[in-house]
């Protein structure tokens, strides 16, 4: 029963769909305002780039040029997370218009992050997909013991469910021996490319085989393969965009809870896909978890399967309101968007067979259209209607702002600062020039003299923004070691506590969440603290190396300055929503609770316990995630203090060339009209240094 076809008269009427195969309008015009936002921010500030070049001398217009080939290469990325059969990977399909591209059968044991390079060039000639395979190192920490389930099992005294991991790894390992063969050891911390990207292709490395429907070859690498790129262009997403598929977190291994929150760190957004019929149950505590240390600006959740439901009209608002109210439980971030929507809807408009989708699903498409698009109902046509319904427009959109309002803002505010240093010292030497030229100038510093100048403002610099780091840095280590401490005093003296009242054999739980939200408060407080140094090293150095323009050529020009860089973007510390055993199912507890006898032991082994799980997650807030914070604001730093020397020195041989030649280069009016164009194109540079 087509979706037109089921309309009554006296409703409003949906046109019926077009024929199976035939795809529609909405789906060849697909049109994001939130994705084009970006494409045109990106357009007009590459226009004021290309004009920059063009009125430049050869050297500048090199450096200009370097921008903006920067700028070209921005690519925002996403990462969609979610439980096993959310969705996840049609919603990817409909996202990106390829109904179909990636095989929506993947079974839970995949440990594949799969990256879609939207209209991004490959680095590589020739090579449309990538797929890197675990090394050996990385192979054995997957599996051995069980993978951090195992570990924990260890831990927790949970024999039983060891024993079962245990079995699961032999079978694993050897399952994956036989499809390779000798071919085993050798692929390992190896890639494999190929120059087109097909289905077959896709299920030789992420899905897993089955021998029993004849399909051999299909998951022959799943098993060793790590990450896989792919490289597709599309016509109808106007920017460069990369989507990041994950695999599920709630599978029996946890195996693949490190990698997914690898990919979660490298994206600057984040989709968490959470179907209809479980929206944040149990299983998706581990969700909330990698989500609670973002911004909420950073977050979409998109609930999915929608067309599962018989009546979504009236089940959305119940599930909306059951969602914030374990969000808000659990200290996820306040004010996530959430979107309802069906990725089934979505690929059916793209593929043209919304007349084929069954009774069920097109009662619930007309029951959801009329509940969030009754304003539309005489006026789309029954493509735009499904196609609206499944959330997927939205969800772009949203994902859109977001990338604009982040990553891409940040991106063009760098490059205007670097073009805007440029076009300074570029101005400064036209001063320079002019007053030489009427006798009104004379230079009082040699090549000699001016290396001398920055080398001493360049180690200063160094030092002060080391030395005030590192001081941060052991304030930051004691604070969160006091925090750890008195979260383990706590801990141990609720289980002494409970013991008192309730004897050996009433299980305790402790939740893991004031130690959390103890460390993630602590991290909030130095990352503000080390932005604050960055600005102010940045800032100082800034206000000098002008002064040195001045000093260097002995004018003063008006309104000159030098843009501060900006710290990029640091990734929030994922790795506090990595579980431990605190966060696992009582059942869990009980060998543990049985092999001891005697509030001592019960106390100290827990407090033993707790620290083999936790020290991991403290140690990387101290090493990797200030250790990155150090890397990039060092790096920053050097980087400015290395344009600005370049820009002086230039400028000081630039300076060198008298009016008369660059009259004869540009002629006399070009080169009043190079004095005016100069002029705009600061004016237009300094909005997006902002």
């Amino acid at each position: 029963m087509g979706l037109g076809a089921i309309v009554q008269d006296d409703e409003p009427a949906l046109e019926a769909a077009v024929p199976a195969g035939v795809a529609p309008d909405v789906a060849l015009k697909r049109s994001f305002p939130g994705l084009g936002r970006i494409a045109e921010a990106n357009q007009q500030f590459e226009d004021v780039l290309r004009d920059f070049v063009t009125m430049a001398d050869a050297d500048t217009s090199k450096k200009v040029t370097r921008i903006l080939q920067q700028v070209r290469e921005v690519e925002p990325s996403v990462t969609v997370i979610g439980q096993i059969k959310a969705g996840k990977t049609s919603l990817i399909n409909a996202m990106i218009g390829e109904p179909g591209l990636l095989p929506t059968d993947v079974n839970p044991w995949t440990s594949v992050v799969t990256s879609l390079h939207i209209n991004t060039p490959s680095p590589e000639l020739n090579v449309k997909a990538k797929f890197k395979f675990f090394d050996g190192a990385e192979w054995d920490k997957l599996v051995s013991n069980g993978g951090r389930i195992g570990q924990l099992a260890a831990r927790a005294g949970a024999d039983d469910e060891l024993e079962k991991l245990r079995l699961q790894v032999v079978a694993m390992r050897e399952k994956a021996q036989a499809r390779l063969g000798r071919k085993f050891e050798m692929l390992l911390g190896t890639e494999h490319r190929y120059g087109a990207v097909d289905d077959a292709l896709l299920r030789r490395y992420v899905c897993v085989g089955d021998e029993e429907l004849g399909s051999a070859d299909q998951g022959r690498f799943t098993d060793i393969t790590k990450s896989a790129d792919l490289y597709i262009e599309r016509e109808d997403i106007p920017v460069l965009l990369c989507v990041r598929d994950t695999p599920g977190v709630n599978d029996t291994f946890m195996m693949r809870e490190q990698i997914t929150i690898n990919a979660v760190r490298d994206s600057r957004s984040c989709i968490v896909v959470l179907s209809a019929h479980q929206a944040l149950t149990t299983m998706d505590m581990a969700l909330i978890r990698l989500i609670a240390h973002r911004q909420s600006r950073e977050i979409i959740i998109f609930v999915n399967r929608i067309d599962e439901l018989p009546d979504p009209g009236a089940q959305v608002p119940e599930i909306h309101k059951s969602i914030l109210e374990t969000l808000e439980k659990n200290n996820a971030p306040q004010d996530i968007d959430i979107i309802y929507g069906s990725a089934h809807w979505a690929n059916a408009v793209l593929l043209g067979q919304i007349d084929e989708m069954t009774d069920d699903s097109t009662e619930s498409a007309i029951n959801w259209t009329r509940a969030a698009f009754a304003d539309k109902m005489n006026d789309w046509t029954a493509e735009q209607l499904v196609w609206h319904a499944s959330g997927v427009p939205a969800l772009l959109d949203a994902l859109g702002q977001r990338m604009y309002e982040g990553p891409v803002h940040e991106a063009l505010q760098k490059s205007a600062r670097q073009a805007l240093n440029l076009a300074q010292s570029l101005d400064v030497v036209d001063q320079v020039r002019i007053l030489e030229s009427d006798g009104q100038l004379n230079r009082t510093m040699t090549p000699q003299q001016l290396d001398a100048e920055l080398r001493h403002i360049e180690a200063a610099a160094e030092e002060k923004l080391t030395h005030l780091t590192n001081n941060v840095c052991k304030d930051f280590t004691n604070r969160i070691d006091q925090s750890y401490e008195r979260f383990l005093e706590r801990a141990t003296n609720s289980l002494i506590e409970h013991l008192q009242a309730n004897g050996e054999d009433a299980t305790w739980h402790y939740s893991p969440l004031g130690l959390r939200m103890l460390l993630s408060s602590s991290y909030q407080v130095v990352l503000k603290k080390m932005h604050a140094i960055a600005s102010e090293v940045n800032n100082e150095t800034a206000v000098k190396i002008a002064d040195l323009y001045g000093k260097t050529f002995s004018i003063t020009v008006e309104g000159f300055k030098i843009e501060t860089p900006v710290v990029s973007y640091i990734p929030p510390p994922i790795n506090l929503g990595q579980t431990i055993a605190l966060d696992l199912q009582v059942s869990w507890w009980k060998g543990w609770w049985q092999r001891r006898r005697g509030y001592k032991a019960f106390a100290q082994d827990f407090y033993n316990l707790i620290r083999a799980e936790t020290d991991p997650i403290i140690n990387d807030l101290k090493t990797i995630q200030i250790g990155l914070f150090r890397e990039r604001t060092q790096t920053t730093l050097r980087d400015f203090l290395q344009e600005q020397r370049e820009l002086l020195m230039s400028a000081l041989a630039s300076s060198e060339i008298s009016m008369d030649e660059m009259k004869e280069l540009f002629g006399v009016n070009a080169w009043e009209d190079r004095q005016e164009c100069l002029a705009s194109i600061m004016d237009e540079l300094g909005i997006y240094a902002e």
